[in-house]
């Protein structure tokens, strides 16, 4: 009988890569109301590809020491570090037979950042990042654009996101979701859906 699904969607920040901002900001001894702009609209904007780096900076209210924040970015992606388990669990979706895509919010800056540390960007049959199409997830566009640009079918397709509003947006659209708490979680609810068959050991 031929596979229910055919296509497995990872997001990316705390899905195939761990990031923690809070201890980010502590590690690097950094104001930890640095939080806030990477919860604001202007950080959405960044995100959705309207402002690059330089030009968010430029906008920081005045209460931010831009220069410091300018700082703090640029080492943002060497603290995104591969989650080993994730990353296990998208090589065997790989072997058995699944194609595997990104949909990630993502800034160009911190995409080409990210290319240049880690090769797992080379497993994948295609990648739709928020800053190539102007939205950002949880807007029905990010997906639609994905889904249209390799001509996957909702039903065919399973999209795992750290966040719930971005996996209930997904399945809006007819999309099976995972809202990812944990690796060995996720895991489970892959076997539970015959995509993968081992549990974490």
């Amino acid at each position: 009988m031929e596979p229910k699904y055919k296509n497995v969607i990872f997001d990316l920040g705390n899905v195939l890569l761990e990031w923690n901002p809070q201890r980010f900001l502590k590690e690097l001894d950094l104001p930890l109301h640095f939080l806030d702009v990477f919860h604001s609209l202007l950080w959405a904007t960044h995100d959705g590809g309207l402002l690059t780096r330089a030009e968010l900076v430029e906008k920081l209210p005045s209460h931010y020491d831009k220069k410091v924040f300018a700082e703090c970015i640029n080492q943002i992606a060497s603290f995104l570090t591969p989650i080993p388990e994730m990353i296990e669990t998208l090589h065997e979706v790989r072997r058995n037979g699944y194609k595997a895509y990104i949909l990630s919010n993502m800034p160009k800056e911190m995409h080409e950042e990210l290319k240049e540390l880690h090769d797992f960007f080379t497993f994948f049959d295609g990648q739709v990042f928020s800053y190539e199409v102007k939205a950002i997830k949880p807007q029905p566009q990010i997906y639609q654009a994905l889904m249209n640009q390799y001509q996957l079918k909702g039903h065919e397709s399973v999209f795992i996101d750290d966040l719930e509003m971005n996996v209930r947006a997904a399945k809006d659209l007819g999309i099976e979701g995972i809202v990812c708490k944990n690796p060995a979680q996720v895991r489970s609810e892959l076997k539970l859906l015959k995509i993968i068959y081992t549990q974490m050991t």
